[in-house]
């Protein structure tokens, strides 16, 4: 099964060597031959941190799904408590 390409997607992925050379010429002549290096390498740092970021993120989805699932509890029961606790406060705080 083969997926449609938009055009805009197809434009992304088709680049030869002569746009490759066309686009660095362009960014030398914008930035100039001092920033190109510092421009890259905050790209790169840039494009690791987003990676670093996703696999931190796929790791925490890994942990949770690996997880046993939580045992069934009688929750009734623990609200039952709880209001009877808040009905003890309110006794309290009315008793003063």
């Amino acid at each position: 099964m083969t997926t449609p390409i938009t055009p805009a997607l197809a434009f992304i992925g088709n680049f030869g060597g002569g746009e490759i050379i066309l686009i660095f010429l362009i960014v030398l002549l914008l930035f100039g031959a001092k920033k190109v290096p510092e421009l890259f390498r905050s790209l790169g740092k840039g494009v690791n941190e987003f990676r670093k970021a996703k696999n931190e993120w796929e790791q925490d989805i890994q942990d949770v799904m690996n997880q046993e699932p939580l045992e069934d509890h009688d929750f009734k029961e623990k609200n039952k408590q709880s209001t009877q606790s808040v009905q003890r406060e309110e006794e309290k705080q009315s008793a003063s």
